[in-house]
């Protein structure tokens, strides 16, 4: 799976924490995985020939028709483009046009699921913010917040 054989979601204005704001190109794809099936998502900044092949990666697992898990995310983009909230802003396209809610992944190595500090911080961001939820019995995060 990869950038050039996605499909544009969104284009993705963002504020790092530089001050500078960037915009992104999202493109996802749906593909098979042996336990259903994954989105994956693509973001690059804008304009294009400032793209390169350095890209922002994010992978979501189906586990049902209206829930998704976020399984992980990598940026591999310059640092310029660190810590620009690409994750805080990319998940409410996600649900909006999947029709969805977005789960974090637990942490628990053991049982095959880690959720790196980083990841906690954006999630616990999104909380602070009321537009997530800690569910403290699951240890896991959730998109949107139930209304």
């Amino acid at each position: 799976m990869t950038w050039d054989g996605a499909f544009h979601l969104v284009n993705l204005p963002c504020v790092c924490s530089s001050g500078e704001t960037h915009q992104f190109e999202v493109r996802t794809l749906l593909g098979p995985d042996p336990e259903g099936e994954v989105l994956y998502c693509y973001a690059k900044p804008l304009p294009p020939g400032q793209q390169g092949d350095a890209e922002y990666f994010a992978t979501f697992k189906r586990l049902g028709l209206d829930l998704f898990q976020l399984d992980g995310v990598t940026n591999g983009l310059p640092a310029r483009y660190q810590r620009c909230g690409i994750t805080r802003a990319l998940l409410p396209h996600i649900a909006t046009r999947y029709a969805t809610r977005i789960r974090s992944s637990r942490h628990r190595p053991l049982e095959g699921e880690t959720r790196t500090p980083s990841a906690t911080r954006v999630w616990q961001r999104m909380v602070d913010e009321k537009s997530a939820q800690y569910d403290a019995t699951e240890d896991r995060y959730y998109y949107p917040r139930p209304v």
